[in-house]
Formats: C-alpha cells, sequence, structure tokens
C-alpha cells in the first residue's frame, strides 16, 4: 500500500459557477463520484456533486434543498456534513434561511434533494448522520430533548429511536466496521471526550478522557482515529487507541490541519492516515502516515495550505481529493483530484 503514494500520475481541478472556499470533500462508495462543500464567507454554505470518469470531472452540481427558490438562488442556506449511503445516495445536513437544520438525501444526477426524515417523526435540529456499513442503520443528533443527543434510524423498521439518555451534548458519532457498535464525543465540563456505545446497551463506555478535546472518532478495524488538541488550541494532533479495557493512546502524526467538519481520513485499505501540516515550511503536501507508525509518505500538490484530503480507490486506481489554495496570490481554497501511484 505504501508503494502507492509515491508519484502523482493525473490531476485536475473540480470546478463549481461563484466564489467560495471549497471543503470536506467526500467519496461514494464506488468511487465514482465526489460530494463537497463550499463556503462564501458570507451568507451560505452549498453543497455541490461531480461525477469523475477516470479522473476527468463535469461542471458540479450545485444540490437544492426543498423549499429553496432554486439552485442557484440559496441566500442564507446551509448543506453540510455529507455521507455516501454504500448503495448510492448522499445523505447531508442543511436548513434554508431562519429553518432549521434537518437531513436530506441525494440520488446522484438528480435534482433537488429530498427530507429524509419528518417532523413528527425525528423533532428539532438534526446534524451529524453517519451510516452503518451495510446502511441499514443511521445514527444522527438532534437537539429535541434540548442538549444534542445521539438518535437511530432503522430503514427496515422506518423507527426513530434514542440510542441512550444523555444530559450532554453529543457529537459526530461513527459507526463499527461491523455495526454493532458506535464512537462519538461528548462535550462536559469544557472539555470533549471520546465514548464508544454497544447497539442496544444501556450506557456508554468511556474511550480518552483528560484534559482538551479529544474530537472525531472513526474506527480503524478495532481502532478509534480521533484528533486531539491535549497539548493546546492551536495544536491539533492525530492518535489512535485500541477499544480494549486500558489501552493506551498513540500519536501518529503532530500538528496537523484540522479539517473543517470531517473525522480523520483513511486509506481504503484502513491502515494508514491522511491529512495535512500545520507547518508552513511544509503545508503544501500532503502526508500518509502508517497508524502503526511505521512510516510516513509525503505527497507534493504545488498549491499552499491544503488540506481536507479523502481517498478513494475506483476500478482498480486509487485517487486523492484535496483543498489548498493557489500558489500565487491568496485566492478561494480551491478543489483538486490526483492519481496516485
Amino acid at each position: 500500500m505504501i508503494a502507492l503514494f509515491c508519484t502523482v500520475a493525473l490531476a485536475a481541478e473540480i470546478t463549481w459557477v461563484g466564489g467560495g472556499h471549497a471543503s470536506n470533500p467526500q467519496w461514494s462508495a464506488d468511487g465514482g463520484w465526489l460530494a463537497f462543500e463550499v463556503n462564501n464567507n458570507a451568507d451560505r454554505v452549498d453543497l455541490y456533486v461531480v461525477k469523475l470518469t477516470a479522473g476527468a470531472a463535469g461542471m458540479a452540481q450545485k444540490v437544492a434543498i426543498p423549499g429553496a427558490r432554486s439552485s442557484f438562488d440559496g441566500g442564507g442556506t446551509y448543506a453540510a456534513n455529507p455521507n455516501w449511503h454504500p448503495k448510492g445516495p448522499v445523505v447531508f445536513e442543511g436548513s434554508n434561511s431562519g429553518g432549521q437544520t434537518r437531513l436530506y438525501y441525494l440520488q446522484p444526477g438528480s435534482g433537488t434533494a429530498a427530507e429524509l426524515l419528518p417532523l413528527a417523526q425525528a423533532p428539532g435540529n438534526l446534524s451529524w448522520p453517519t451510516l452503518s456499513p451495510d446502511g441499514a442503520t443511521m445514527a444522527f443528533t438532534s437537539s429535541a430533548t434540548g442538549v444534542g443527543d445521539v438518535y437511530l434510524f432503522s430503514q427496515a423498521q422506518n423507527k426513530v429511536s434514542l440510542a441512550f439518555g444523555s444530559g450532554f451534548p453529543e457529537n459526530a458519532p461513527r459507526f463499527a466496521p461491523d455495526g454493532r457498535q458506535l464512537a462519538f464525543s461528548r462535550k462536559s465540563g469544557g472539555t470533549e471526550e471520546l465514548f464508544t456505545w454497544i447497539v442496544g446497551t444501556p450506557t456508554p463506555t468511556t474511550l480518552v478522557g483528560g484534559s482538551g478535546d479529544q474530537s472525531r472518532p472513526r474506527y480503524a478495524g478495532s481502532e478509534v482515529v480521533y484528533f486531539t488538541n491535549e497539548r493546546g488550541n492551536d495544536h491539533w494532533d492525530i492518535a489512535v487507541i485500541a477499544t480494549t479495557p486500558g489501552a493506551l493512546r498513540r500519536i501518529v502524526a503532530r500538528d496537523v490541519r484540522l479539517p473543517l467538519r470531517s473525522p480523520p481520513q483513511l486509506t481504503p485499505d484502513g491502515q494508514s492516515v491522511v491529512y495535512g501540516t500545520m507547518n508552513a515550511k511544509e503545508d503544501s503536501a500532503i502526508f500518509v502516515s502508517r497508524l502503526d507508525g511505521s512510516s510516513t509518505t509525503k505527497i507534493e500538490t504545488g498549491m499552499r495550505a491544503v488540506g481536507d484530503p479523502s481517498v478513494s480507490v475506483s476500478e482498480g486506481r486509487s485517487w486523492l481529493a484535496f483543498t489548498g489554495l493557489p500558489a500565487g496570490a491568496a485566492d478561494w481554497r480551491q478543489l483538486h483530484v490526483i492519481e496516485l501511484r
């Protein structure tokens, strides 16, 4: 797998109508589509999807939320945090101006997105959607109880249920590979801690506590990869810890460029983490570090302040999406896709 990340074979810039900073690119399960956010730094965050064929991309399609006046007239709208269903649709959170944040889904290539859960079934502001590996269950957070609790939606039963009771705000739930366990973060006492929860049990188990924030966990096999700023607010590191009792965490990357919303991004084999750096001397590169600490590979991009990496394999070819600033004068943060060999 390491040899895959030695040279850049093909590069393409993803374009869209209008300005804005690109962020949070996320690949579909088959690697044929890419969803990403665009923030105009004024009154809206938009979601786009684009189809890629052998690395070539057409014009990105802006996703329209029900109730917006048109797909290109969405002042005050918010559409973000895309998560792909294994069978195709992209699920995301969004709101129109002044409205509640709700969950929506879009079949790539179609028109306006549709609301996933009606207000009567899942009241409150909904966010952080994530899907089980088989796509049968979705976890998300809801403000219905006032603090932000984790809920589950069973597609087969068309049923929404509270996962467990809590008096604290929770964020960023993620399923384990077997779909029987969740990792998530919880804010309490000015810090953010990580927990795991076995589906169907009464209470979660603390995974990582301590000083600073432990944030946005995701599973890599039987381990959990997450961001931590225990060294201070200006220093975000990537850590790994096993879910077995008494396990010690290890740091695999220091002073990384924290993505706006996504958890740490892994290579398709789940053995390495991909990230940008806050080191100004090396912020033109994306790095790939093995989770076991055995090696790190550097990928030069020719841009500045690069980050938001996301890796996929499609038809036997490996692709890296990332954002960055042009090498010249400051401009909008652009989105690029490169083939890796």
